[in-house]
């Protein structure tokens, strides 16, 4: 397979972002639905919201941004996850910690730590895990 170009690596990312805002528009949906309708506080509607943005992550990741849709689900599935585990750890510390001792408002504190979470961690590993060739992931 030939190397990319940096035209398509910008495509590719461009449309991971793409992939994330919708995830990101998901997770704040559930977020605020839950604290504004239910009274549910910010720092325990995190965990569901999350849930639901990383279900988004996952099937966009595979089909528009990667195009591994035709690879075997299991192997993605379980590297998602596993990567997903440290992006929700460190999504929800993130914004634990910057709700609580900052007191930035919790819709602003879930676009910054997302965005930061998915620029530095979950996205350069997301290539390893839906890459076609297994030299690619490790």
């Amino acid at each position: 397979m030939a190397p990319e170009s940096r035209l398509q690596r910008a495509l590719r990312f461009l449309t991971s972002m793409l992939t994330g805002g919708a995830a990101t528009l998901v997770d704040f949906g559930v977020l605020t639905s839950l604290v504004e309708l239910l009274h549910v506080s910010p720092t325990r509607a995190n965990i569901p919201s999350l849930l639901a943005g990383a279900t988004i992550q996952f099937v966009g990741n595979r089909h528009m941004v990667f195009k591994a849709g035709h690879l075997a689900v299991r192997p993605q599935l379980l590297g998602f996850i596993v990567v997903e585990i440290g992006t929700f750890a460190l999504n929800a510390v993130s914004f634990h910690l910057l709700v609580k001792l900052t007191g930035v408002p919790y819709p602003i504190a879930r676009l910054l730590c997302s965005f930061a979470v998915f620029a530095t961690f979950s996205y350069p590993l997301w290539k390893r895990v839906f890459a076609e060739n297994p030299t690619e992931r490790g």
